[in-house]
């Protein structure tokens, strides 16, 4: 370093000085994101050696030459040369190592072709021509590889925009297209850029556009390469633009060019259907009707095709459905008029000006050979009719009305390929009828039997001019005779058709269809249906237990369809369908469960009872279980077993089946044939469904539904099986009254019944309704202003016997028989004989409480009067059995309560029972047993004895015997424990130690039956009574004490004058002491009972209690 000090100048001129530009660049960022789609890189230095190399050198690649190629100045002009030396040195520019120079001369070289500058105008058509498909091209297709984003968009947009000016854009490809699959066609993909991406795409779909096809041909495998890529792209709109490709390439391509390609664009496709746009989604619709309408195979249309349509039939989107819908309708043959609501727009490809197009003789060669390769329309439709299907149950009107229309136009024409009769689309509610045109069987029948025909006809046949033949002279007269056979034929033939229209046009109305149908579908889409039921069938049924929820509904949506095209024709799948739907039928998704009902309907309406019911009957019942044999006029039933393996779910799930299946088939008006009827009855009233349904609320429900659909569909002919119906009905109404959180109550036996009970729950109400109808088809007359308890009244009059031994046994059923009182005639006449039941409910089964208590609450009075010494005999053993089930003994005495409660059967009951009833059924369950369970007994029992007396229901001398008991010799047969009388048992019920209330009711309980019996009681039953009241007037609950003053006032009001002064003295001794009580209420009652004794007793004897409590100062009052 020297010495001297520079100067401040010299200082400022080397700070000022132009730096250097390096010759190269560093690598950076670019480099890690080279090859990544969908980064666009951010670092714009140049690339390393070891990265794509900048633009090659002249020792590399020749530089372009005006003077030779198609394209050289001197073919174009000189004014094509000359513009292009004023372009040479931007030319020149576009390799330059230095970036921000190719940038810029890319740019401006945009500017000069297209738009102009001072020094240089915009190139003309002719220009275009001769520098992009020449000198130009080189340079342009190589700087697509520049490291600087900016320079590969200018050159994309430079070939992009040029191409739609160029009149034969051929030559551009042998240089172009390989570039384009080297930087987006091949995988890992090279280009970074999205924006770069997308400008390929649309560069690939122009020089579709523009290109004559034949020169396509051999670019087929590079250009399928680049739509691939856009198609897998993640950028949207690459991927509308790669459906925009896809979709022109299989209109332009010659098919032998893009045949091999039709498997990988189907398999990059196919995805873009799930796209989360829905405009992607559209687009790739498009994009694959063209390349199916192009001839895909059918092994590629089955792998690839239906299984990425299938979920596009439930698209959020609404476009999307109905394209999808149009486009599969298509593909299987249906043409719409252009002016069709179902024809969707498609988006017009921008051609370019002066494209040039295949000649007439190259586009009618390539079309007929892609017409020679294709399949048919009609060979799609078995696979791609169960999509379309789909749409018919769509949530959106009018996109369920377009998907109808279109299945119908694809009916007609699979119908027309198949050589069926000329069909037209139908919306009328009568039926269509499916007759062969009469020119098919004319042009297939050979001369001979044609002329044949004329004779049998009648035509005259000339063998020569004017001459009749002898065969038709001579049978004149019965050509004439024919002639009239044959016009009441046709007669008959048109009556047989109209009744068969109108048995269809019931049908129909029964499916109860809605929208969009306005009625039957067209013949030709439901003969295709039919043809191809046996194929679509199984898949439905199989996807019905899918997974996931969307798949369920689709094919519940589709099996719906399917069978109102197939009608009866589905009879011969059944065994498919029924298990399939009872397994549907309880699925989570609502959708799903009311699409399998709607389809249930359409089966029960289309298909004969006859089919359907023995195969519901079997699941419910084995077929070994139940058998039917009639003789006579009525069906003998011979049950084997009554075990069926069934759940309570399954047998719910199959009887909502049964019950729908039974709906449509009454609507329909169809016949139900008595063997059929009766097994169906049989399988009702069978052991295990009544066991099911007291045990099942859903099992009741479905239950019932199922009986009155039978009432509905067997009309008059159900009187034959009235009485399984009958019990039926009796098991639902006592299940659904026991299970009822309120009191049961039974139904008023008229309107002019005095009692007013609680109604019944809902389903009770509805059982009753049930029970009204049987009776009016059994011949009980409504109209006359009963009621539905009236009609239930009527049925038990009418199977009166039938229940008791069903309930009791035979002995019981003749007993009553013998026994029973002379009355009015029942309001039920038994015009037929009904059904032997072939089980016999035992008491502790589920269904005999539930049959006896229905019984019991609908019956009449006088049918119950009958029914009570059978009761009494059925309910001993029960009562008296301290082992058998509380809750058993404890339903049955609740049902006693209740039934004594009711205003006329009440006295029905307790008249019929007689001493029994008390003495049998009310006194073995007050006899104590340890336990709080043993205790709920007594107290039921108590408290429906209190009902007995209260009401004051049987006869005194019936409550004095029970008072008395049996004689000593028969309490020392019974053994110990048995009950020697009335009274010890309602004071061991005084002394209850777990219920107050039992207390309560056993204080009231001696009070009725006091007031009720008091003047027949013996002095020793009055000497026993009175010391156990005395006893309750020390209870610790006021209630009790009050109570017990009540029993003590009854005692001494029916003793009379009569009753010995010693008694009654010691009687009025332990009332005295509780007037001084510290509640008033247990003051006045002691009071009461003193003064009731003054009045009915000696005067002295009741005065000298008092008196000696008055000198102890024991009662102040």
């Amino acid at each position: 370093m020297s010495g001297q000090k520079k100067s401040i100048d010299e200082i400022w001129r080397e700070l000022n000085a132009p730096k250097a530009k390096p010759r190269q660049g560093v690598a950076g960022l670019a480099v890690g994101l080279s090859g990544l789609p969908g980064i666009t890189s951010v670092v714009r230095t140049k690339p390393a050696s070891s990265h794509t190399p900048a633009q090659p050198t002249a020792s590399d690649k020749p530089q372009p030459d005006l003077r030779s190629g198609p394209y050289a100045a001197s073919a174009v002009g000189d004014d094509a040369a000359a513009y292009l030396a004023s372009l040479q040195r931007t030319i020149n520019c576009l390799a330059d190592p230095d970036r921000g120079l190719r940038r810029t001369a890319a740019t401006t070289l945009q500017v000069k072709l297209f738009t102009g500058d001072d020094s240089t105008p915009k190139a003309s058509p002719a220009q275009l021509q001769a520098l992009l498909c020449g000198p130009l091209l080189r340079p342009l297709v190589n700087m697509l590889s520049d490291s600087v984003e900016r320079c590969r968009t200018t050159a994309l947009a430079v070939l992009l925009d040029g191409s739609r000016h160029l009149s034969d854009i051929s030559p551009m490809l042998p240089e172009l297209v390989p570039e384009l699959r080297r930087r987006f066609g091949a995988l890992p993909v090279q280009e970074p850029a999205e924006e770069v991406r997308l400008q390929i795409a649309q560069l690939t779909v122009q020089l579709l556009v523009a290109t004559p096809p034949p020169h396509l041909a051999c670019f087929a495998p590079d250009l399928g390469a680049v739509m691939c890529r856009s198609l897998e792209d993640g950028f949207p709109d690459i991927k509308k633009a790669g459906c925009t490709a896809v979709e022109t390439a299989a209109a332009r391509v010659p098919f032998h060019a893009l045949a091999p390609e039709f498997e990988r664009l189907l398999s990059s496709l196919a995805p873009n259907l799930q796209h989360q746009h829905s405009r992607v989604r559209l687009s790739a619709i498009q994009a694959l009707d063209a390349l199916v309408a192009a001839g895909a195979p059918m092994v590629l249309v089955e792998s690839a095709v239906v299984p990425a349509l299938r979920p596009v039939g439930h698209d959020r989107a609404q476009p999307v459905r109905e394209a999808a819908f149009s486009t599969l309708a298509r593909w299987m043959g249906y043409r719409a008029d252009a002016s069709a609501a179902s024809a969707i727009p498609r988006p017009p490809v921008t051609t370019g000006v002066g494209q040039h197009e295949a000649s007439a003789t190259t586009a009618a060669a390539a079309a007929s050979q892609q017409a020679d390769t294709r399949l048919p329309p009609q060979a799609y439709v078995p696979s791609l009719l169960p999509l379309l299907i789909i749409g018919v149950t769509d949530p959106q009107p009018a996109t369920a009305e377009l998907a109808l229309r279109l299945l119908e136009g694809v009916g007609e024409a699979w119908a027309a390929a198949n050589g069926s009769s000329t069909v037209t689309s139908t919306t009328a509610t009568t039926a269509d009828a499916d007759a062969h045109p009469a020119g098919i069987g004319e042009l297939s029948s050979p001369p001979a039997a044609e002329a044949q025909n004329d004779r049998r006809e009648g035509k005259i046949t000339a063998a020569g001019p004017g001459a009749p033949e002898p065969s038709d002279v001579e049978g004149s007269a019965t050509t004439a005779c024919s002639a009239e056979g044959k016009s009441a034929t046709v007669e008959v033939e048109a009556a047989e058709e109209d009744a068969s229209n109108a048995a269809v046009a019931a049908r129909v109305l029964a499916c109860r269809l809605g929208p969009p149908y306005q009625g039957r579908p067209g013949a030709g889409c439901r003969a295709m249906a039919r043809a191809l039921l046996a194929e679509h069938l199984p898949p439905l049924v199989r996807q019905l237990a899918e997974w996931t929820s969307a798949l369920r509904v689709a094919a519940a949506r589709g099996l719906h369809t399917t069978l109102v095209l197939a009608e009866e024709d589905a009879a011969q799948h059944l065994k498919l369908l029924l298990p399939a739907l009872c397994s549907a039928i309880a699925d989570e998704e609502l959708e799903v469960a009311t699409n399998v009902v709607a389809s249930v309907h359409v089966l029960g309406a289309h298909v004969a009872p006859a089919d359907w019911l023995p195969r519901i009957l079997d699941t419910l019942s084995p077929p070994g279980a139940v058998s039917i044999s009639g003789s006579g006029s009525g069906a003998q039933v011979a049950s084997g077993g009554t075990t069926t393996g069934l759940s309570l779910s399954q047998r719910t799930h199959t009887l909502v089946i049964l019950s729908g299946l039974l709906h449509a088939a009454g609507r329909a008006a169809r016949e139900l044939p008595p063997p059929l009827l009766a097994r169906l009855a049989a399988v009702l009233a069978d052991e295990a469904m009544l066991a099911a349904a007291a045990e099942h609320g859903g099992v009741r429900q479905q239950l019932l539904a199922v009986t009155v659909n039978t009432l509905a569909l067997g009309r008059g002919a159900c009187a034959a099986v009235a009485l399984p119906l009958h019990i039926v009905l009796l098991q639902l109404y006592g299940s659904e009254l026991a299970t009822s959180s309120s009191p049961s109550s039974p139904p008023p036996p008229s309107l002019s019944a005095s009692a007013a009970p609680q109604p019944p729950p809902a389903v009770g109400t509805a059982v009753l309704e049930a029970m009204a109808s049987l009776a009016a088809v059994c011949g009980y007359d409504r109209c006359s202003g009963g009621s539905t308890a009236d009609g239930a009244a009527a049925l038990v009059d009418l199977h009166a016997d039938a229940l008791i031994s069903l309930l009791f046994g035979e002995k019981a059923a003749e007993a009553a028989a013998a026994a029973a009182p002379v009355g009015p005639a029942p309001a039920v006449a038994a015009v037929v004989s009904q059904p032997h039941i072939p089980w016999r409910p035992r008491a502790g089964d589920a269904p005999w409480p539930c049959i006896l208590r229905a019984t019991l609450l609908t019956a009449s009075p006088l049918t119950l009067q009958r029914l009570a010494p059978a009761l009494v005999s059925a309910l001993q053993p029960l009562m008296g059995d301290k082992d058998r089930e509380v809750t058993l003994r404890l339903a049955l005495l609740q049902l006693v309560d209740s039934v004594l409660e009711d205003a006329e059967r009440g006295p029905a009951l307790a008249t019929g029972g007689g001493q029994a009833f008390i003495t049998e059924v009310l006194m073995p369950p007050l006899v104590w047993q340890a336990g709080k369970t043993a205790a709920a007994v007594r107290y039921t029992a108590v408290t429906a004895m209190a009902t007995l007396l209260g009401k004051r229901l049987p006869l005194p001398e019936h409550v004095l015997a029970a008072i008395e008991g049996p004689p000593a010799a028969t309490i020392a047969a019974a053994g110990p424990g048995a009950s020697t009388g009335l009274l010890p048992l309602l004071f061991s019920s005084l002394d209850e130690d777990w219920y107050t209330d039992m207390r309560l009711a056993a204080c009231y309980v001696l009070e009725q039956l006091l007031e009720m019996v008091g003047p027949g009681l013996s002095d020793a039953a009055r000497r026993a009574i009175y010391p156990e009241l005395h006893k309750r007037l020390d209870d610790a609950h006021n209630s009790v004490r009050v109570a017990a003053c009540g029993a003590l006032r009854a005692f001494v009001s029916t003793a009379g004058v009569s009753y010995c002064d010693t008694n009654t003295g010691y009687l009025v001794a332990g009332v005295v002491i509780h007037m001084d009580d510290g509640d008033p209420a247990v003051q006045v009652r002691p009071c009461v009972c003193v003064c009731v004794a003054g009045l009915t007793g000696p005067h002295t004897c009741v005065l000298r209690p008092i008196t000696t409590a008055k000198e102890s100062k024991t009662v102040y009052k």
